[in-house]
């Protein structure tokens, strides 16, 4: 078996002088919106960070006045919040052994760095140029992480970093510095402690992607591009030559060449069919891998330009490959020493369609900017776009996996035909195995249908002797409801099925195990007729 290779790069973002100075320990308390968070993850949760800190103007900036000196204190506190945003993820991080911060914080979390936003900024009356503010981010991590952060009673924990110079903060120069941050090797007088309060976050209710749209056009197009590897072994071919492998072999999916050696950018995807509730979908997949580049008139840019073009036109475009904090430097990677990549910070200027699409960052720690950089693309939004990230390492011994399963899940097939699958239970297969700790998540579920894309909201309560009576693969024949049988409808929470309904946890028959959940009566029985 292949050996398990953690693939992380950790590099700061940008950030601000002067006098930092020591802010109090009165702990600000959450108070949570009433919409919950898009994010949503099988193995994790989102978390709400909210402290608050100070900014001092230099000897020059004091002469500015009006809107101008608030203007450059919210500069100044822009840099700030990208120091915290990294001393915090230093903290918080998961780690392997051969970091040399391996034994500070390592929580298994990532905070999501454009998530920092300002509650509050006021110049304080007796002290003229020093300004305070309360600041809230979002981090993610595992669902016992409260259990695990040495929080007191009050839900804070005390987050330490230097006291950072005006230069350092505006070079950023901190992440160089500090890199691998351990504030235990610091003397007290260099550092400046945070008490930052941490609460759970409500998860957004589990949800379908959307089905609809991608099979709209009788086409599910999905391309898998393999990011390179500046391993000796070359981890990122033999995760190529496997995937190749699956998806012929598992996928039982047609394959355009003979053997993964003679494959090429000219040879088309691989192929399938899916009956989707009566409708006849092909399904192609494209594979691309870093040694394309060797192909004539291809090299490293012609590797990039098929990213871009795969971004561009098709339904669901995975990245394998290595990944990491800085959106400047990470992001998606062809090729190490030359470095050739598209950089996580340019996602905004990739063509992407208005059309519903879903993208997948399968490396090291994406949950941090992958997804918030992409929905800085003008032409996307969470209407027509969901993404999947991930908050700890990913292994590459598990990439062939992950990505097959992805695939397999997608177009899950049943006698019926496709069965449409929830994000949760696609997340809960790709989160398991030694994937268990990577914590696989799904962004953009605020607008996503939380009833079956095959439901008849009309066959609901319809009389059934067996579940081919009731429309779509995965809607059921429910007996018990009132002494009769009737047809439910596959969802994921009640906000899916229609007035009078819940989506209820429902059994298989002649056992005690739970096959899923569908739209039931709330009151417990069909009031329009059955058979018995």
């Amino acid at each position: 078996m292949r050996k398990l290779i953690a693939a992380t790069l950790m590099f700061g973002c940008s950030a601000g002088e002067a006098t930092l100075l020591t802010v109090g320990d009165e702990p600000l308390e959450y108070v949570p919106e009433g919409k919950a968070d898009d994010y949503r993850s099988t193995q994790g949760k989102e978390y709400a960070l909210v402290a608050k800190d100070s900014v001092v103007l230099g000897e020059e900036e004091l002469t500015l006045e009006g809107e101008a000196r608030l203007a450059r204190a919210k500069e100044l506190v822009e840099l700030r919040f990208k120091a915290i945003s990294y001393f915090a993820y230093e903290y918080l991080a998961g780690k392997g052994r051969s970091d040399a911060n391996f034994t500070y914080g390592n929580f298994r979390t990532t905070v999501r760095q454009q998530t920092f936003e300002s509650l509050a900024i006021a110049e304080r009356a007796d002290a003229p140029g020093t300004f305070d503010f309360e600041f809230e981010a979002e981090c993610a991590g595992p669902n016992d992480l409260l259990s695990d952060v040495p929080i007191d009673a009050s839900g804070a924990f005390a987050l330490r970093l230097p006291i950072l110079r005006r230069e350092e903060l505006e070079s950023g120069s901190y992440s160089k510095t500090y890199k691998h941050f351990n504030a235990d090797t610091l003397p007290a007088e260099q550092l400046q402690t945070l008490t930052v309060t941490i609460t759970a976050k409500p998860s957004e209710p589990d949800a379908y992607p959307d089905y609809s749209a991608m099979f709209d056009d009788g086409l599910l197009d999905i391309a898998i591009h393999v990011g390179g590897d500046y391993n000796e072994e070359r981890f990122d071919l033999e995760a190529a030559r496997d995937i190749f492998d699956s998806l012929k072999t598992e996928l039982n999916l047609r394959a355009p060449v003979a053997d993964f050696e003679s494959l090429r950018t000219t040879s088309g995807p691989f192929t399938g069919e899916l009956n989707a509730n009566g409708k006849t979908v092909a399904v192609q997949v494209s594979l691309f891998h870093p040694d394309m580049h060797k192909e004539e008139g291809v090299g490293f840019d012609g590797l990039l330009a098929a990213y871009k073009a795969s971004a561009a036109t098709r339904d669901i475009v995975m990245y394998d490959g290595h990944a990491g904090y800085d959106t400047n430097y990470s992001g998606i990677v062809v090729h190490y020493n030359p470095r050739h990549a598209i950089a996580a910070s340019a996602f905004d200027e990739l063509d992407l369609p208005e059309k519903y699409q879903l993208f997948v960052f399968n490396g090291c720690k994406t949950y941090t900017s992958y997804a918030d950089a992409m929905y800085q693309n003008p032409r996307k939004s969470v209407a027509n776009l969901d993404i999947i990230t991930t908050v700890n390492f990913s292994w590459l011994s598990e990439m062939t996996r992950v990505t097959t399963e992805l695939v397999g899940n997608l177009t899950a097939a049943g006698k019926e035909g496709h069965v449409p699958r929830s994000y949760d239970q696609i997340l809960a297969e790709m989160n398991s195995g030694r994937s268990w700790d990577v914590i696989y998540g799904i962004h953009g579920l605020s607008d996503n249908g939380r009833l079956s894309p095959y439901a008849d909201a009309a066959s609901l309560c319809q009389s059934c002797k067996s579940n081919g009576d009731c429309p779509g693969a995965d809607n059921l024949c429910i007996k018990g409801l009132g002494g009769l049988r009737g047809c439910a409808a596959a969802c994921t929470d009640d906000t899916g099925c229609p007035g009078g309904y819940r989506c209820a946890a429902v059994a298989a028959a002649g056992s005690d195990l739970l096959s899923g959940r569908q739209c039931m009566p709330t009151s417990g029985k069909c009031d329009l007729g059955g058979v018995q």
